[in-house]
């Protein structure tokens, strides 16, 4: 018997899209789709999904269904006149960093808290 296909880049775009559009937790995102949030974890892993299902998180999710099934022509988020001047610069210099660096960053930023929008003044918290 077949085994199932397990498609982690697919799984990658799922978990992009729901950072992108706000929805941090698979369980509010199978709340919003009444499903249970092990199915949302298991697309997330790469395993396969119903139309019906990936053609409603595309719609709720604010991506094309083809780039959510195929990686093909991405997101309006990821189109570069979509990015703020400061978005662009960053992207850049981490482009220039060795893969090692932009992963150490990566992992840095992660854990910095999320400031709400209503908190952000630009000044430094004492």
């Amino acid at each position: 018997m077949d085994q199932p296909r397990i498609d982690r880049a697919r799984g990658s775009r799922l978990k992009q899209a729901m950072i992108a559009s706000g929805h941090r937790k698979a369980m509010a995102l199978a709340a919003e789709l009444s499903i249970s949030p092990a199915a949302i974890t298991k697309w997330i892993q790469g395993h396969a999904m119903s139309v019906d299902h990936a053609r409603t998180l595309a719609a709720l999710l604010n991506v094309s269904l083809d780039w959510l099934l195929m990686g093909r022509n991405g997101p309006d988020w990821l189109r570069p006149d979509q990015l703020s001047e400061l978005e662009r610069d960053l992207i850049g210099k981490l482009r220039e960093r060795p893969v090692r660096v932009t992963k150490l960053f990566i992992g840095l930023t992660a854990e910095i808290p999320i400031v709400p929008a209503s908190d952000q003044s630009g000044h430094a918290q004492p």
